[in-house]
C-alpha cells in the first residue's frame, strides 16, 4: 500500500513541479517585457533631453531676456522637459524658463553619465510630493545648464489599475534612489523580496534601472485553477485532457485575438480612404488608408477596438500587408493616369526593425497599377523606433525608390524633434490635438507655427490632420499650410465612394485615357 501510494504520488508531484515552473517562467517573461519597454522609454526621454540641452547650449549665455526666450521655446517643444535652468557652479538655480529660480527643492548626489559633460540627479520638491530627474550640462566659459524631466514622463503612462494586485514598477538610480513608481505613491515603500518575483534591468547608457515585481501570492491566485487541476493526479489525466481540449476550443471561439487573426485571413479587414485636400486650390491630393473591420454580417468594428490589439499582438504587420494588397485591388485603377494623386499607409515602429519592409513593398506593388512614386508611408510616434540609425537608412532606401515618408502625429508621441532631425523624412503631419486647440489654446498656435517654421527650414511638406471647421481651414491657409484632411472635407470613405470622389474632383485621368485612345 505504501509503495502504491508513493507511485501514485509521482505523477502528482511531477505535474505540480511542472506547473510551478511554468507559472514562474511565464510571469518572469511578462515582467522582463514590461521592464524592457519601461527602460527603453526612460532612455529615450533622457536622450531627447540631452539632445535638446546640447542644441540649446550655444544660444544661452545667461539669464538675459534673449536667453530666457530661447529656453522657453525649447521647453515648449521638447516633450520630456518641464523646466530649463541656468545654474551656478554649486548647482543652485539662478533662473529658469519661467523667469525665476523655480520651486524650492532638494537635490540628491549627482551621478555622471558616459558623456562626461552630463550629470543626473534626483529632485524632490519641498511643497509637493513630486519628483523629477535633473540633467546637468557643464559648459566651457559659461554657467551650467539643466533640464528637469518629471518622473511621470520617465515611466509608462498607464493607469494605476494596471499595477494593482501585487504588481509594481519602479525606476531607480544607481545610488538606490527611487525616481518613479507604479502605482503612484509607491515610491517610498519597500517590498519583501523573499515573497516577490522580480526583474532588475539596468541601463547600459545611464545610471538607471527598472525594477518590475509582483507578489508570489498573486501568482498562486491567478493560476489557482490550473494548479488545482494538476493536483488531481494521474487518475483524472484522461478527463483533464478532454476538459482542457473543450475549454481550449471554447476559449478560441470567444478570444478577440483569434477572431482578429481569422478576420485578416478571411479578408474582413478592409481599407477606408481619408481624402487629403490642397486647401489653396481645392484639388484632391490623395488619401490615407485606414483599417476597418467589416464582419460577415456587415457590422463594422471600431478601429479603437482592434488597432491596440493588433499592435500588442504583432498582427499589425500582416494586417498592414493585407491592407496594401486590398488597396491595390480596389483603387489601383484610378491611379494609373493620375500620378499626382498619392496613397498613404501607416507603418508601425517594428516595420523599421529590419529592411524587410523594402522587399515587401516591392513585392506588393510590382504588379500594381499604383506606382512607387505615388506611395507615402507614415511613421507613427505611438511606439519608439528601435534603432534610429537603421530607420534612417531604411527611409533613405525607400526614398530612392520614389516613395515619400511622413512623420504622423508630430509632437504627441515618442519621437519629438529627434525624428525630424534624424530621419530625413519628406513630410510632417500636425496632429488633430493641436488643430482642435487653435481657437482655444494660444500655445497650440505657437506650436503649429514652430512646426511650420521647422518644416520650411528643413524643406518638408506639412499636412494638417483632423480639420473640422472652415475657421481652422482659413487659419491654416493663412499660415501657409497647403494640405489638410478631416471631416470638414470628407470622412474616411469606402473604396467605391472614394473612387467616385476622385472621378468627380479630378477628371484628368479620364481625359488622358480618352486622349490616348483618340490618338491611337
Amino acid at each position: 500500500m505504501l509503495g502504491g501510494a508513493a507511485v501514485a504520488c509521482v505523477p502528482i508531484l511531477l505535474v505540480e513541479f511542472s506547473l510551478n515552473g511554468y507559472v514562474e517562467r511565464n510571469a518572469r517573461a511578462k515582467l522582463e517585457s514590461t521592464a524592457r519597454s519601461a527602460l527603453g522609454l526612460a532612455e529615450l526621454r533622457l536622450e531627447n533631453a540631452m539632445a535638446s540641452l546640447v542644441d540649446l547650449s550655444p544660444k544661452v549665455e545667461g539669464c538675459d531676456r534673449g536667453s530666457l526666450e530661447v529656453m522657453r521655446k525649447t521647453a515648449s517643444i521638447s516633450i520630456p522637459i518641464k523646466e530649463i535652468a541656468v545654474l551656478d557652479e554649486s548647482g543652485i538655480t539662478i533662473c529658469t524658463n519661467f523667469g525665476d529660480g523655480g520651486e524650492e527643492r532638494s537635490v540628491s548626489r549627482e551621478l555622471p553619465l558616459a558623456d562626461n559633460r552630463f550629470e543626473v540627479a534626483l529632485i524632490r520638491f519641498r511643497e509637493r510630493n513630486d519628483r523629477a530627474l535633473r540633467l546637468r550640462l557643464e559648459r566651457r566659459n559659461a554657467k551650467p545648464l539643466s533640464a528637469l524631466i518629471p518622473a511621470a514622463f520617465l515611466v509608462p503612462d498607464t493607469l494605476d489599475s494596471d499595477f494593482q494586485d501585487g504588481r509594481s514598477l519602479r525606476l531607480v538610480l544607481d545610488n538606490a534612489e527611487i525616481v518613479a513608481a507604479r502605482p503612484t505613491g509607491d515610491e517610498g515603500l519597500s517590498i519583501d523580496h523573499t515573497r516577490t518575483l522580480g526583474v532588475h534591468m539596468k541601463s547600459e547608457r545611464f545610471p538607471i534601472a527598472i525594477v518590475a515585481e509582483r507578489t508570489r501570492a498573486t501568482l498562486t491566485y491567478e493560476y489557482r485553477d490550473l494548479v488545482s487541476l494538476g493536483r488531481i493526479g494521474s487518475a483524472l489525466v484522461t478527463i483533464l485532457i478532454f476538459a482542457l481540449a473543450a475549454l481550449y476550443f471554447r476559449r478560441n471561439r470567444s478570444d478577440p485575438l483569434v477572431q482578429f487573426r481569422e478576420a485578416i485571413v478571411n479578408g474582413e479587414i478592409i481599407p477606408f480612404f481619408q481624402p487629403t485636400i490642397d486647401i489653396k486650390s481645392g484639388r484632391l491630393v490623395g488619401a490615407e488608408v485606414l483599417a476597418r473591420w467589416r464582419k460577415p454580417d456587415g457590422t463594422m468594428v471600431s478601429p479603437a477596438n482592434f488597432i491596440p490589439l493588433a499592435e500588442r499582438s504583432g498582427l499589425i504587420y500582416p494586417m498592414t500587408h493585407a491592407l496594401m494588397e486590398k488597396a491595390c485591388t480596389e483603387v489601383g485603377a484610378i491611379h494609373v493616369n493620375r500620378p499626382h494623386i498619392n496613397i498613404a499607409f501607416n507603418l508601425y515602429a517594428g516595420h523599421f526593425a529590419n529592411d524587410g519592409i523594402i522587399e515587401e513593398l516591392k513585392a506588393i506593388f510590382a504588379k500594381s497599377q499604383i506606382g512607387l512614386s505615388q506611395i507615402v508611408l507614415e511613421v507613427t510616434e505611438r511606439e519608439p523606433l528601435p534603432d534610429l540609425d537603421l530607420a534612417r537608412d531604411i527611409i533613405a532606401r525607400l526614398q530612392k525608390l520614389g516613395i515619400r515618408v511622413a512623420i504622423d502625429d508630430v509632437g504627441t508621441g515618442h519621437g519629438g524633434l529627434s525624428y525630424l532631425m534624424k530621419l530625413g523624412v519628406d513630410t510632417i503631419k500636425i496632429d488633430k490635438m493641436f488643430i482642435d486647440a487653435i481657437s482655444t489654446e494660444r500655445h497650440s498656435q505657437t506650436i503649429i507655427e514652430t512646426l511650420l517654421e521647422l518644416a520650411r527650414t528643413m524643406n518638408m511638406e506639412v499636412i494638417a490632420e483632423g480639420v473640422e471647421s472652415f475657421d481652422q481651414v482659413e487659419y491654416l491657409r493663412r499660415k501657409g499650410v497647403h494640405q489638410a484632411q478631416g471631416y470638414v472635407f470628407a470622412p474616411p470613405l469606402p473604396a467605391s465612394s472614394y473612387i467616385a470622389l476622385v472621378e468627380a474632383m479630378d477628371a484628368s485621368g479620364v481625359t488622358r485615357s480618352e486622349s490616348t485612345a483618340s490618338a491611337a
